[in-house]
């Protein structure tokens, strides 16, 4: 397991949904972090895998918000 959730206590069902929400705001800013990459990248670089790789991860991500969201 990651050490950044290593420490979470998963014994009850309102601890799982507190870990799931932590785990949701780690997703969130990881999301944030590559809009803040793909944003950087320039203009002309749009049409970049560097940049179609970055759009697919954020939705990605979103998907994956979601999910988590819908299970709790």
């Amino acid at each position: 397991m990651f050490s950044v959730f290593s420490n979470l206590d998963i014994s009850s069902r309102p601890k799982r949904r507190r870990a799931v929400s932590r785990i949701i705001s780690v997703l969130e800013l990881i999301r944030s972090e590559e809009e803040a990459y793909r944003d950087r990248i320039p203009d002309n670089f749009t049409a970049s895998d560097a940049f179609a790789n970055a759009d697919i991860s954020i939705d990605l991500l979103s998907d994956a918000v979601i999910s988590l969201l819908d299970a709790y």
